[in-house]
């Protein structure tokens, strides 16, 4: 062959690769800008899908783009669960009364569709998706800003209270990002010390951004955020050493820390406490407790009530749409006199709406990734996942656009970002590492 053929055979030409195609560009700058807005705006986020659909099908309009898609689409079976789940709702949406909870419940959860597909068959780079997840960081460094900011002045700013330092997102959710964000920022300081990174501006800054987030997780006084982050340093803390000695002395000092914080900040002990005193008041009934004026009462509650319901239509559930309105009727004249609202626990809310399958199906969806999760950053993804998890138990995460939409994106990107080199060897999507050739 000759060195010209060589080159050509070794090299796609820019029309085949798409490398000069606006669109392409385009396409990952609305990415990056979906993922950095989560925690701060839905209307940008949703601005920001737009623009990542006007670029996927404007390039689906390219002559052989459509197959080259279909291609691509086959190559990544790990995401096809998600749309699976997507179409169970809409199957449920068939046997549900309630057309416009219908139509609003597809609505939301179009992330477990819309983003496996663009993502499964236009996939930005390693490199975008760490620009991503980096942007989300920096989000969450705002938000932390204007947290300290408003208890600090003891003002609303930008809409935000006191009681709900967060002005953005609902306290769970915002406490939930911020905990992930330390987590990452922790995993890219652990990577860029064993790289042998030695300037001292970029540590101080890396502290400085971490004693921020952390300001603001504490002051926010998120149950979530707390817990989650706790259970992810633990977690990252024994994936780091294979010595046991080395990991108990590992989780022994954060187990000193936490004790530390619990008994030098108010912000750390009063949601627990209160959380404490709700369980205990909840358990002797009304009228000794006041369900109503009760976070966890009112959970327990809801389990309850919401469990029943299931039970009452084990397989299939009552239907995408008319969990509402059923659940409205329920609690119309509860007497606690406790207010409507949703399950507070998302795989009970999934059963309540789908039954069986539809937990089956989010199971099994979630699974996919797990298993073929990266090994680039595996314990701060495996973290990612296990806080997600925690948080369904206590919350419907999923039942928001910003916890929808964190969920899907978050693990989409860590599942991408970490396809690239590895200590000197290339990883493939199930995980597996191979030396260079």
């Amino acid at each position: 062959m000759s060195q010209t053929a060589a080159a050509t055979h070794a090299v796609p030409s820019p029309l085949a690769s798409g490398a000069h195609w606006p669109e392409r560009r385009l396409f990952d700058l609305a990415w990056i800008l979906f993922v950095a807005s989560i925690p701060l705006s839905k209307a940008l986020g949703s601005l920001a899908e737009a623009l990542m659909a006007c670029c996927w099908l404007a390039s689906l309009g390219r002559s052989g783009q459509a197959a080259q898609f279909w291609k691509s689409w086959k190559k990544h079976p790990v995401l096809w669960g998600f749309p699976a789940l997507y179409l169970m709702y809409m199957i449920g949406g068939l046997y549900s009364e309630n057309r416009a909870e219908t139509l609003w419940e597809l609505n939301q959860k179009h992330y477990f569709l819309t983003l496996p597909l663009m993502l499964g068959t236009r996939t930005p780079s390693a490199k975008v998706m760490r620009q991503a997840l980096l942007g989300f960081g920096v989000a969450n460094l705002l938000v932390a800003g204007m947290i300290v900011e408003i208890v600090a002045t003891g003002q609303p700013w930008m809409l935000g209270t006191p009681e709900i330092p967060s002005p953005l997102v609902q306290r769970p959710r915002a406490s939930l990002f911020i905990a992930l964000a330390l987590l990452g920022l922790l995993n890219d300081s652990m990577n860029r010390f064993r790289a042998g990174e030695r300037g001292a501006l970029g540590w101080w800054i890396r502290g400085l951004a971490w004693t921020l987030l952390l300001a603001g997780l504490v002051l926010l006084k998120g149950r979530v955020g707390q817990v989650g982050l706790l259970v992810g340093l633990a977690w990252m803390a024994w994936k780091a050493y294979t010595v046991v000695k080395h990991r108990v002395w590992a989780l022994s000092l954060l187990a000193l820390l936490s004790l530390l914080a619990w008994n030098t900040l108010e912000s750390v002990r009063q949601p627990f406490l209160e959380a404490i005193h709700e369980i205990q008041e909840s358990q002797q009934g009304y009228p000794h407790s006041e369900p109503e004026f009760s976070s966890m009462g009112m959970r327990f509650t809801y389990w309850k009530t919401y469990l029943d319901l299931w039970m009452q239509h084990p397989w299939w559930g009552v239907g995408t749409g008319d969990m509402v309105p059923i659940g409205r009727q329920l609690f119309e004249n509860h007497p606690l006199e406790i207010p409507y609202h949703r399950p507070h626990q998302q795989w009970l809310e999934l059963g309540v709406q789908l039954g069986l399958p539809g937990v089956g199906l989010l199971a099994w969806a979630w699974w996919l990734l797990w298993k073929h999760r990266p090994l680039r950053d595996r314990s701060w993804v495996e973290a990612v996942h296990l806080i997600f998890a925690g948080s369904m138990f206590l919350d419907c995460t999923l039942s928001t656009q910003a916890g929808i939409s964190a969920f899907m994106a978050l693990l989409l990107a860590l599942h991408f970002q970490g396809w690239g080199p590895v200590d000197g060897k290339r990883e493939d999507q199930s995980g597996t590492a191979h030396s260079k050739a």
